[in-house]
């Protein structure tokens, strides 16, 4: 197989129909289920995809893929850009996540200022400026002001929708079969953290798709170099810093890459330095141009984080220990709580299912579902650590995955877990716990249960069934959740 074989095109394409069509064709300012539009829509889809069953074949990835684009489009739809995000604020505030893009859009400039004077200008630029541009593109075709804004949601939902396409061809370079590929798209498709991630318009969602093709293409190169690859793994992991500076996160994973690469193919040295020239002249310009940019005008650290979010006040022991909780929701004093989640393990897993959100408060139905998906995804972490240590540390090869693979995923793991444990513990801030920091271990852990879904030789046993199992009623539990929050007003 060569290096362009695992890349189809059609599913961009089909993406960009998508987002297209919700743009130009349909109101993304309803923020309900409940419209007969999309009920209709909804029925529509089904309707051409049954007439059309046997004359295009879907496959069963593919059946995934879809779900959970659908899943992703419904939460957009619903969610309101001003609801469950980060530092986003509103539009015509002129602070925030939607004020930055906002100057862009109106001025089609950077922020001449000190970042640190508006809420949220610190970052880098990429995302802000791609949504700036995008309105000024839907604004040209006389949408309202407030169907423009609400359209931003269209490009984050584009950036988690690819995640999952490119997962899926990592997977398929990595060689796995049909039941880990169910098991790894499954959990990727419908994790709660990607869905919402969805309808964030903040720049998360930018900066880890262009680490999810990083790591796509790191694979690609280090199976047959060349020059085409090394441009664009080095334009992928700039443009992650671009859109946030811990994009660089991968980084680590890439290097370590590069230098087994030499010590695997001495003969070909000077051909690889080359590359890595390459690769340094495009990613560091490309990275850490608005952070140099910053400190030399403004006289901004290099790597400027604003004291945010509620102060936490427990003892480190009891951030690491004391796992005590009032319910599956993140324990917040805003949200009529006695004190705000403190606990390190409680505030990763309860974050990455409902972010800072209390679901609850939306609709007493989804309380049920909402505790039957924190559970699993309890069970779903401890299977997962323990994966993860089986495989990286398997010496008889019986899960199939070469060395090479076993140090791209290792390190980026230990990068991910490292960076959070740093950031979260180094804090005071309940908001430094957030998942989303680390929301590209999905995609690692992912692929080492496919992994192993894929290794376990016996599908029949109770073992096995048992762990499919937890996955299925994991995501059904996201989907039951996600669904009834666009029902519940």
């Amino acid at each position: 197989m060569d290096n362009r074989s695992s890349f189809n095109y059609n599913p961009f394409i089909l993406l960009t129909a998508l987002v297209l069509f919700l743009a130009f064709c349909m109101d993304t300012t309803a923020e309900t289920l409940r419209k007969p539009q999309y009920i209709f829509l909804l029925i529509s889809v089904i309707l051409v995809l049954f007439v059309f069953r046997q004359l295009v074949s879907i496959s069963e990835p593919a059946s995934i893929l879809l779900g959970g684009v659908m899943l992703k489009t419904a939460y957009i739809l619903y969610t309101a850009i001003w609801t469950r995000q980060h530092d986003v604020i509103d539009f015509g505030t002129g602070e925030g996540h939607a004020g930055y893009i906002e100057y862009i859009f109106n001025n089609l400039a950077l922020p001449d200022m000190d970042p640190r004077t508006k809420w949220a200008f610190f970052q880098p630029p990429l995302h802000h400026i791609i949504a700036g541009i995008w309105m000024r593109f839907c604004a040209h075709f006389g949408l309202t002001i407030r169907q423009i804004q609400e359209n931003v949601q269209l490009l984050t939902l584009f950036y988690i929708c690819s995640v999952t396409v490119l997962t899926f061809f990592i997977l398929k370079e990595l060689n796995i079969k049909l039941w880990g590929i169910r098991i790894a798209l499954l959990i990727v498709c419908f994790h709660p953290t990607l869905t919402l991630m969805s309808g964030s318009i903040n720049n998360d969602a930018l900066s880890l798709v262009l680490s999810v093709l990083s790591v796509y293409l790191i694979i690609l190169w280090y199976k047959k170099p060349s020059f085409k690859l090394i441009i664009m793994l080095a334009l992928s992991v700039g443009l992650s810093m671009m859109a946030k500076l811990s994009g660089g996160m991968v980084a680590p994973a890439v290097a370590a890459m590069f230098v087994l690469k030499l010590i695997k193919d001495k003969k070909n040295i000077k051909k690889y330095i080359s590359e890595y020239i390459i690769f340094g002249i495009i990613v560091f310009p490309l990275g850490i141009w608005w952070e140099v940019r910053n400190m030399i005008k403004y006289n901004m650290p290099f790597n400027y984080i604003p004291e945010v979010g509620e102060q936490l006040n427990s003892g480190f022991l009891s951030r690491i220990l004391d796992i005590r909780t009032s319910n599956v929701y993140p324990c917040l004093i805003a949200n009529g709580d006695s004190y705000d989640e403190f606990n390190i393990w409680l505030g990763l897993i309860k974050t990455s299912l409902f972010d800072d959100a209390n679901l609850g408060l939306e609709s007493v139905h989804i309380n049920f579902f909402a505790i039957i998906l924190f559970v699993f995804a309890v069970i779903l972490a401890i299977n997962a650590l323990i994966v993860t240590v089986l495989i990286l540390f398997d010496k008889s090869n019986k899960y199939n995955l070469g060395f090479e693979h076993k140090l791209l995923f290792g390190v980026l793991y230990i990068t991910l877990i490292i960076s959070y444990l740093s950031f979260a513990l180094g804090s005071n801030n309940y908001s430094a716990m957030n998942f989303r920091y680390i929301a590209l271990i999905i995609i690692v852990e992912s692929v080492f249960l496919g992994i192993f879904a894929d290794a376990c030789t016996d599908k029949y046993h109770i073992r096995f069934r048992l762990f499919a199992g937890s996955v299925f009623i994991f995501c059904a539990a996201s989907v039951s959740t996600y669904l009834l929050l666009g029902f519940a007003r």
